[in-house]
């Protein structure tokens, strides 16, 4: 009779420390995915631009203040192309001046502070700062997404090395009892009590576990470098995974949360609502203010001394008149722009109903699969069982215990496989309902 899977099946034996293995449980792994995870630390730095975006808006309502310092040397000709400077010089001139003295090169030394305002913009300045508010939790849905994705995905590769391992497990289990039912055979065939032909057919079923053994080998290892790199590991770390244990018996009432892609969605289009607000503004008169102070002098002792203190104050206003409809296009682009936000929210939220009606469905269905698959394998157990005895009493051929062996196997397999199903639809489920692995 076939044994249950023994705890190294599914729960791999933690090694000592200088074995280079990581060991990990479920909440482990997601728990390092969510901090060493690539993509979410990418999403994660988008949502700390977007907070960034709002202090660079907000800005513009400060005044701005500028403090500059110059110094400069300049020949100035103008005075002689001037019509004064042309009747000074011309040979009608009765007046004594040197025009080179008015022209000689001249020493500035300026010392300003400026400060410029917005007064008023229409909305434009405030309407923006909200836009930049609402990208910050545009940015945050997109990162529960990616979280929600990357965590999941983490879960399901995390089943499936567990299911390659006790398929690995089960394959192993089949070479083993070939090889060891090889040795009977020939041990019999000694004696007389097997025939060649029994020999050839134990060799048989050893040779063709083979191939099985190589390839789930395989899948093991490439389930584990696509988990490893999901947590942010080197491809070729030793994973050493805990058991996930037995799915509930039962499914407990969850309320699922709206679905952030439907939550990015809706800001979206209360981002482009809100951006027509700041069209519009564009098209209205903006006022201004700006105003300097310093000194300018021609010597250094001068500066910061009255009376070479210029200052200016300024309240300027400018309103487009026409821009060749520039703004036109923008708002119909901006229109166009917030409906096919609001048919894709639209699009995206019959599917997400869908989704979480297959998910529920898919879930009744793979513990209606476990449900058959234990009793599939209590039923291969006794066959096993029933078959050994009538072998031992020569009621049947090595043949039909070997069928029945990679039947019980099988089965086994089988069970392992609708076990950890079950726990793949309860991931699923709780992904349609925007909900975490854990």
């Amino acid at each position: 009779m076939l044994p249950a899977l023994p705890p190294a099946v599914i729960e791999l034996r933690e090694a000592p420390d200088d074995a280079g293995q990581t060991n990990l449980d479920l909440s482990g792994a997601i728990n390092r995915a969510r901090s060493e995870n690539p993509l979410l630390k990418a999403a994660k730095a988008v949502v700390d631009e977007r907070k960034g975006l709002i202090k660079a808006t907000k800005a513009d309502i400060y005044p701005q203040l500028t403090i500059s310092g110059d110094f400069s040397r300049v020949k100035d000709v103008s005075m002689l192309n001037s019509s004064f400077g042309e009747s000074l010089t011309g040979e009608d001139s009765f007046l004594p001046i040197d025009m080179s003295a008015l022209t000689a090169p001249r020493t500035y030394y300026t010392a300003n502070i400026g400060v410029n305002q917005p007064l008023f913009y229409f909305g434009k300045i405030s309407t923006a700062i909200d836009i930049a508010k609402m990208g910050e939790r545009e940015s945050e849905s997109a990162y529960k997404t990616s979280e929600l994705n990357v965590l999941h995905g983490v879960a399901k590769a995390y089943l499936a090395v567990l299911s390659a391992k006790a398929e690995t497990e089960v394959i192993t289990s089949r070479r083993l009892a070939a090889e060891q039912f090889l040795s009977d055979v020939e041990a019999r065939l000694e004696v007389q009590s097997a025939t060649e032909l029994d020999r050839l057919r134990a060799e048989s079923e050893l040779y063709a576990v083979m191939p099985d053994a190589l390839q789930a080998e395989a899948n093991l290892q490439r389930a584990r470098e696509v988990l490893s790199g999901m947590l942010g590991l080197d491809p070729k770390t030793d994973l050493a995974l805990a058991d996930i244990g037995l799915p509930p018996a039962s499914d407990e009432r969850l309320n699922g949360e709206e679905r952030s892609e439907i939550t990015q969605l809706k800001i979206q289009e209360n981002m482009l609502t809100a951006n027509n607000k700041i069209i519009r503004s564009d098209l209205l008169p903006k006022f201004d203010l700006s105003a300097q102070y310093g000194y300018q002098a021609s010597k250094t002792e001068n500066l910061f001394k009255s009376p070479y203190d210029p200052w200016r104050f300024t309240v300027s206003m400018r309103w487009p008149i026409f821009d060749g409809l520039r703004m036109s296009g923008r708002r119909s682009q901006n229109t166009a722009q917030l409906e096919q936000t609001r048919q894709l929210r639209i699009n995206q939220e019959r599917n997400f109903a869908v989704e979480r009606q297959s998910a529920e469905r898919e879930l009744v269905k793979a513990r209606a699969f476990l449900e058959a698959a234990k009793k599939a394998f209590d039923t291969g157990q006794e066959a096993l069982r029933v078959s050994k005895e009538s072998f031992d009493q020569g009621l049947i051929t090595s043949l039909d215990l070997l069928q029945a062996e990679r039947t019980a196997y099988q089965l086994q397999s089988q069970l392992r496989r609708a076990e950890l199903g079950v726990w793949s639809a309860i991931f699923d489920h709780r992904r349609s309902l925007s909900l975490l692995p854990n």
